[in-house]
């Protein structure tokens, strides 16, 4: 099956198996093994007691984003952030994926940048995903670039727009195949978690803008 290929906004992503095992640290066509931030994001357990985000939901949100710093940290700890967030996943489902999202779900996700004001939609949304890595979509400039044919958006105003075609893509029996298979691949490799659907749809985006 490793002829089935990924895609997304109406385009194909080019090696977007090698990307993700890439990025997982994993061997690929073009090489050994590299280490991105899979080890440091990804597979950093979370607390399934509460939806408070805590140190390890922050710590591993800033192995992706260069510019967490003091802003971002006070909008967490004392800023009310935390509460914030913790407040608005209360409502979510754990074990939910977004391409199964009922349509009161992906009302509340277009909401996250109201949530997000005073730290930022990219960072928040990097917290907020590690807490439910099948639902909530990860918010930067790769993804928001590589949707922008669908959406027609820049910045947070896409953020609705792309929740929806993310979820469109990853409806589609074929995407939903290649992933199953990916999965499937990384679950026999891997000696921490897969990823989500979501989460390698991410990945595959991402670690093809950095080509070269």
């Amino acid at each position: 099956m490793n002829d089935l290929t990924l895609v997304c906004a109406g385009k194909p992503i080019p090696g977007a198996r090698d990307h993700i095992r890439r990025y997982c640290g994993l061997s690929w066509s073009g090489g050994e093994p590299e280490t991105w931030a899979y080890e440091y994001f990804d597979s950093v357990p979370t607390s399934e007691v509460d939806d408070l985000p805590g140190p390890p939901d922050l710590l591993a949100a800033a192995a992706l984003h260069p510019g967490f710093g003091r802003s971002e940290a006070t909008y967490f700890n004392s800023g009310g952030g935390a509460e914030a967030c913790e407040a608005w996943l209360a409502t979510l489902p754990r074990d939910t994926d977004l391409a199964d999202a009922e349509e009161p779900v992906v009302h509340q996700l277009a909401e996250l940048p109201q949530i997000a004001a005073g730290g930022g939609l990219s960072v928040v949304s990097k917290v907020t995903h590690h807490k439910r890595p099948r639902l909530v979509p990860l918010f930067d400039r790769a993804i928001v670039d590589w949707y922008r044919t669908i959406t027609g958006l820049r910045g947070e105003a896409a953020w609705p727009a792309l929740i929806r075609a993310l979820r469109a893509d990853l409806v589609e029996p074929s995407n939903r195949k290649f992933l199953a298979d990916v999965r499937s691949e990384l679950a026999a490799e891997l000696k921490g978690p897969v990823p989500s659907d979501l989460r390698l749809v991410d990945i595959a985006i991402w670690m093809h803008g950095r080509e070269g």
